[in-house]
């Protein structure tokens, strides 16, 4: 261990560890920051507490903590233990505690002062996973405010987060060398469809004649390991053992993958991204990278998670490649092109920026804190919070900023929200109504919600009788545990209809009710569709969707795992879910406002009726809606109003201080609901929207006083010499413009200014009305051009004034015998 990079910085890290209480170690993979550091400390750094090693996955956390007992000679759970949920191995004597990053955030809520612990350790930081950004923000608190003495360390494979070092521009920074060998790469592109599998079967298969040692192959996911596995059964050499490797197999699976293969064989691993960090796995000299991974992203629209596949990012592609020359020179085949891996960004989008926040929101108000009250590496968005604030209030969890006390015992219980929520009601539901066996029914739907993975095509019944292998496992796991925790032993089977009306409890806003065909609309507002081979549930009018996914480039999810709904029994068990409300919405067919008294269920809309009787308030707030959807410059003003804006938008760019509103088409929008809103009671169709007095309403923006500066500095017409009003034309970002005959401005000596400030362009024109110049410099004019206008124009117009002296000469619009008489 001593032999190990890291152990370079020990002597400085030892030296300063009074001194500092935060740390930033950079440290490439193979460098031992994950096991000689957290050892190195609990032997010599002589910490009054706990060492709490933060570790993203539990199979790494379950390995570190196993080697580091190891290399003290004692059995784990003694000084070296772990902590992860439903498992742990510690004791009275454990001084290193190995969590994952769940348990973090548990040991904090639980002990905000941290009384036991001396430091916390996150490590491989750079993964950027919600509950690391939620560990650190909660940890900074607990240093600032209840233990100053607590000392925080991140170690992370790179620094080049600038945002790291400005949260934590006190902690020492220190970076290790990593320790690998040669590295050599080769590029085979395989295209993502439906020969993908076979393709990259037979890079694998090229890969093992090539090489002599063990091989990793990195993948996105379980299935497409399954797959994998499936195309190489009987193709493999004799010498070539096929493990598979991701996070929720067994622990023997999961050790034989690691361990060492035996003597004169090599190994085949199949795994997911779990191996890029963390764990070394024995032997392996060579590394086949699909280039994909799957990426969890919030889409807003509907409140749900999406997993996509993705093209990994440039950070990944080398971590993946680093396991190659872990411990000898290796060679890393790669399924994509350099060029593909050249376009891609160093590193994904942190997880809190594209996440479902509900739970989050739920840690930060057991905390008693706003997320902005909190120091984050990234702010969690605004409109993902609010999502999230929506949803919980519907699960009935948060109620006037409070948490239920179902939602304070969240935590311990390690469920979803949407989880807790069915089982607080099916409680409820069972003591009312004398329902037994619904409390032992809700938990295994819960259980079944817990399964990570994808679940059987279709419904929940065949979800349930398709369990098998781990997905199986893990549900019995979680069965057991919650009827422990609630108290729930098997009782008789409830009627099938109850599977609807306690998952509508955890799903809200996925209540679906079928408009044509295959196609369902959503109480939480989005479309939804039903595959054709899904024959029962596309047959039902009212479904609850559990599962759904949103391919590439379509605007409605498709179901994956839904459940009969009966609406009717809904409504008799909780009438509060539905409301009857007028509703005002404009039509585009009718061009009117059209008014609906509508029984609903949130957004689905279950009966309608035309409605008359309407308070005015409700048409001009449909109006407001419809304006802001389609943008100012769908309202019919009409010239005059036009021309108004104008030049009040004119007037605002240059006389800044008469201190006049802002007349911009986003201002007058936000603003709508003050100048615009009463007049818009009276209308209900779109000519008498047109038939309104729209200057009217744009000048009660401004007061009587403004009103009259404004006809003052920028008026609307222009008082010419020769005693007429003539329209001044404005144009924001452009001079104002008078057209105006020569004649009438002969006496004029300079050009008109307004308010002493802007000047008008003239387009001086001919008797005749045709234009003759353009100027805003008239003194120069009469100077130099008007001498070359009156020798071209005295001849084309002899009956009208051209004299020699214009500034002395008397402006008119008449004719030589007209000023005559």
């Amino acid at each position: 261990m001593s032999a190990l990079p890291i152990a370079q910085l020990f002597p400085e890290l030892l030296a300063k560890l009074n001194q500092q209480r935060q740390f930033v170690i950079g440290a490439p993979p193979g460098a031992g920051k994950s096991t000689a550091l957290p050892l190195m400390l609990l032997q010599q750094a002589k910490l009054p507490g706990k060492i709490i090693l933060l570790e993203p996955r539990r199979l790494a956390a379950r390995n570190i903590a196993q080697f580091l007992a190891s290399q003290l000679a004692e059995p784990l759970g003694q000084t070296v233990g772990y902590q992860m949920r439903g498992e742990q191995r510690l004791s009275a004597n454990t001084r290193l505690v190995v969590v994952t990053e769940g348990i973090l955030t548990r040991l904090i809520q639980n002990d905000p002062e941290l009384s036991d612990v001396a430091m916390i350790i996150f490590d491989e930081f750079h993964e950027r996973s919600i509950h690391a950004d939620l560990g650190l923000a909660l940890s900074l608190e607990v240093q600032q405010v209840f233990k100053p003495e607590l000392k925080l360390m991140l170690m992370s494979a790179t620094l080049e987060n600038q945002a790291l070092l400005s949260l934590l521009p006190e902690a020492l920074v220190l970076e290790s060398a990593g320790r690998s060998f040669p590295i050599s790469y080769s590029y085979h592109p395989i295209k993502r469809d439906w020969q993908w599998a076979d393709n990259l079967a037979q890079l694998v298969l090229l890969a093992a004649q090539q090489q002599s040692g063990s091989i990793l192959v990195f993948l996105p996911g379980n299935a497409e390991i399954r797959q994998l596995a499936e195309r190489l059964s009987g193709r493999l050499p004799d010498e070539l053992s096929l493990h598979q490797l991701y996070g929720k197999l067994s622990l023997a699976e999961q050790q034989a993958a690691i361990e060492p293969a035996e003597a004169g064989r090599r190994k085949l691993v199949l795994a997911t991204n779990i191996a890029e960090t963390s764990l070394t796995i024995e032997g392996i000299s060579c590394v086949i990278d699909s280039g994909l991974e799957r990426q969890a992203s919030y889409h807003a629209s509907s409140g749900t998670t999406r997993l996509q596949t993705k093209m990994i990012c440039k950070a990944s592609a080398i971590q993946r490649a680093g396991r190659a020359g872990r411990l000898q020179a290796g060679h890393c085949y790669r399924a994509y092109s350099e060029e593909q891996l050249n376009h891609r960004p160093f590193a994904n989008p942190p997880e809190i920026t594209r996440s479902e926040l509900s739970r989050l929101l739920i840690e930060l108000q057991q905390w008693g804190a706003e997320a902005e009250d909190l120091q984050w590496l990234d702010l969690p968005p605004a409109a993902h919070l609010a999502q999230a604030r929506e949803l919980l209030s519907e699960l009935g969890l948060v109620s006037q900023g409070r948490l239920s006390k179902a939602a304070q015992q969240l935590g311990a219980s390690g469920l979803a929200p949407r989880s807790v929520a069915m089982l607080q009601q099916a409680q409820s539901w069972q003591q009312q109504l004398s329902q037994p066996g619904l409390l032992w029914r809700a938990c295994e739907l819960a259980a079944l919600l817990d399964v990570s993975g994808p679940l059987a095509n279709g419904s929940l019944t065949q979800a349930l009788l398709q369990l098998k292998g781990a997905q199986k496992q893990q549900y019995q796991q979680q069965l057991s545990r919650l009827a422990q925790r609630f108290k729930s032993q098997p009782a008789v089977s409830v009627a099938e209809y109850w599977d609807g009306l306690l998952l509508a409890q955890a799903f809200p806003d996925r209540i679906a009710l079928k408009r044509q065909g295959h196609s369902y609309h959503c109480s939480g507002g989005f479309g939804v569709e039903v595959d054709q081979q899904q024959h029962h549930l596309a047959k039902q009018t009212a479904l609850v969707v559990v599962e759904l996914f949103w391919p590439e480039g379509h605007k409605q999810g498709k179901v994956a795992l839904a459940c009969e709904l009966d609406l009717a029994l809904l409504q008799q068990y909780q009438p509060s879910r539905f409301t009857t409300l007028l509703h005002c919405q404009w039509s585009d067919s009718a061009k009117r406002i059209v008014v609906e008294q509508q029984q609903r269920l949130a957004q689905l809309v279950l009966s309608s009726q035309a409605a008359e009787q309407v308070p005015a308030e409700l048409i001009s707030q449909a109006w407001l809606r419809q304006i802001n959807n389609k943008g100012f410059g769908w309202l019919p003003l009409d010239d005059k109003a036009l021309a108004w804006l104008e030049r009040v938008r004119c007037a605002e760019q240059w006389f800044s201080e008469l201190g006049l509103a802002d007349f911009s088409q986003q201002a007058l929008l936000d603003d709508a609901e003050t100048w615009l809103a009463l007049q818009l009671q009276s209308c209900r169709s779109w000519q008498q929207l047109k038939a309104l007095d729209w200057l009217a309403a744009l000048k009660s923006r401004l007061t009587w006083q403004q009103q009259q500066q404004l006809e003052q500095v920028v008026p609307s017409h222009y008082l010419a010499p020769s005693g007429n009003k003539v329209a001044i034309r404005y144009q924001l970002g452009q001079a104002p413009v008078v057209s105006i005959k020569l004649q009438e401005m002969f006496g004029q000596p300079q050009s008109p200014m307004l308010g002493n400030k802007v000047a008008i362009t003239l387009e001086l024109l001919s008797p005749g009305g045709k234009p003759l110049q353009l100027t805003q410099d008239l003194a120069s004019f009469w100077q130099s051009a008007y001498v070359e206008v009156k020798k071209e124009m005295k001849g084309r117009y002899p009956k009208h004034p051209w004299p020699d002296d214009p500034v002395a000469a008397q402006a008119t619009h008449k004719t030589k015998r007209q000023l005559a008489r």
